[in-house]
């Protein structure tokens, strides 16, 4: 992406006096226990509690697979337990927790740490956990590895510090029969308003899948353009994504590329954007003066602060000057 040096730096500006804002509040530290790596570690070894395992084999990109660990809570010490949530370290991944009653019926819990997430007679607790690849990059992944743990806390304790891991492994790996050069995914970056980058991408089949076309292709955001056209080779495509800025802040789409492979199979490509004003200030876009409220100020108390203002917009002249600063309202600053 093109940039222009068009900044401009606002220095030294003062105030005698100055509003009186509040001080930012400490954040309170979150429950160890509900975090990987910070929980109750008595509790875990005190009940060895057995690691659950289940192999999804290879996933073909594109598709989802679902297992229910069954978790035993009579391996636990006498309750009642409440499960609380499934925590798993894999970023395709997404795990949910419900009872089984034996005539098949099931019931979602909530989370919270009452005694209506507690098991009745003859249920099974079940932590669900699902694999979607639609949201992995296409390509391929070696068998691997991710872990995950269920949150499980004794009704009658009302802090959380008895609150106890169930450890389970995931197994998985993917298989992608395309391949996407030179990314898997798209990062625009900080795009300002007046600009449309774009990013050129191949696509081509792998070694079993050389004979594959591509087409239609669509996204789904408006804001991304997309245009598919032949690559140098017969069973190549070039895929041109253009982005155009719309409301400010962090955006995230998906590029959906069609094929001619069994199953309707088509190229899922993450694309992700940040649209930023064509004037921004650094480091922030903020000026803020501290003053002492219980007495008057002093010409020695006013204080400054600098401000880089940069202009994006490569359609103006790349020399530009502030001639005010004013508030929301309009008036001068």
């Amino acid at each position: 992406m093109r940039t222009r040096g068009r900044s401009i730096l606002l220095a030294s500006l003062a105030l005698a006096a100055c509003n009186d804002e509040p001080a930012e509040h400490a954040v309170p530290p979150r429950d160890s226990a509900a975090t990987p790596g910070a929980a109750t570690q008595d509790g875990a070894k005190a009940h060895a509690l057995p690691a659950l395992e289940y192999d999804f084999g290879v996933i073909p990109h594109g598709e989802s697979r679902t297992h229910d660990y069954a978790i035993d809570l009579a391996q636990l010490p006498a309750g009642p337990w409440v499960p609380l949530h499934v925590s798993l370290d894999c970023s395709c991944g997404r795990g949910q927790l419900l009872f089984r009653a034996a005539d098949g019926s099931e019931r979602i819990l909530d989370g919270r740490p009452s005694e209506a997430n507690t098991a009745r007679p003859g249920e099974q607790l079940l932590a669900r956990v699902v694999l979607d690849t639609l949201t992995k990059d296409p390509e391929d992944l070696p068998h691997t590895l991710s872990r995950g743990f269920v949150v499980l806390q004794p009704l009658a304790d009302l802090t959380g510090h008895d609150r106890v891991r169930w450890p389970f492994l995931v197994r998985f790996g993917i298989d992608c029969p395309v391949r996407v050069t030179p990314f898997a995914a798209l990062d625009f970056g900080a795009v300002p308003q007046s600009q449309s980058p774009s990013i050129p991408l191949l696509l081509r089949g792998d070694e079993q899948h050389a004979a594959v076309h591509f087409g239609p292709a669509e996204s789904s955001d408006p804001s991304i353009e997309v245009r598919l056209e032949p690559g140098d080779g017969e069973h190549e495509a070039r895929l041109h994504a253009r982005c155009h800025p719309g409301e400010l802040g962090n955006h995230r789409a998906v590029l959906a590329v069609g094929t001619d492979l069994a199953g309707g199979y088509r190229v899922n490509i993450g694309v992700t954007w940040k649209v930023i004003p064509d004037l921004t200030a650094s480091p922030m876009a903020k000026l803020s003066f501290r003053a002492a409220l219980d007495r008057a100020q002093t010409e020695a108390d006013a204080s400054s602060q600098y401000l880089m203002v940069s202009n994006h917009d490569l359609a103006s002249s790349a020399e530009f000057a502030v001639h005010e600063i004013v508030g929301p309202d309009g008036i001068d600053a």
